[in-house]
């Protein structure tokens, strides 16, 4: 470790230790709030917020180990992008959750953003789901989900999108997601 930044000890449990920096765990804290404030304002979260995240993800990193940090920075990066990618590529998600969670990488290192993605997925649908119920769409996203089951069964898949105005398909700020699921993620793994 390296000897100004303090390690900080997350309640590790299970088979992962999560264990991030003061330092880092501040970057992240604030870097998520100012993105949630944005998605929700804006709906967008600014790249100059994810470029300052990604780059006090290297430094914090190369802090604790050197070059190894720098490396360590930048496959949390990557992979952090890559496990959101195909969310963006089939419209699922926003260019710039995908490079919240590729900020949240270089920051927490490459085995820990894979902890972190399958926590803010977890997090993502079960909010998604209140929203669409809320929204009263629950029934029509069951309807289109089954007939796309009965086409999968039937070997002639096809993704039905939602119909306008459907609830499953109206805009969700995924950035609290994100944070709730990367905050999730922090405190229990």
């Amino acid at each position: 470790k390296g000897p100004n930044v303090a390690p900080c000890k997350l309640l590790p449990k299970g088979g992962f230790d999560m264990e991030l920096n003061y330092l880092a765990v501040t970057i992240l804290g604030l870097g998520l709030c100012v993105a949630v404030v944005f998605d929700f304002a804006a709906n967008r979260i600014p790249n100059w917020l994810v470029l300052g995240m990604v780059l006090a993800g290297v430094v914090v990193q190369m802090i604790e180990a050197e070059w190894a940090g720098l490396v360590s920075a930048l496959f949390g990066f990557f992979i952090g992008l890559l496990c959101f990618l195909p969310l963006y590529v089939f419209g699922g998600l926003g260019a710039g959750d995908v490079k919240l969670v590729g900020a949240i990488g270089s920051l927490v290192g490459p085995t820990n953003v894979i902890v972190v993605a399958l926590a803010i997925i977890l997090v993502g649908g079960g909010i998604a789901l209140c929203y669409i119920t809320l929204r009263g769409g629950l029934v029509q996203m069951a309807r289109r989900y089954h007939s796309m089951m009965v086409m999968l069964m039937s070997r002639r898949f096809q993704y039905l999108p939602p119909a306008p105005g459907e609830a499953a398909g109206m805009h969700f700020p995924y950035a609290i997601a994100i944070t709730c699921g990367t905050a999730l993620s922090l405190l229990y793994f």
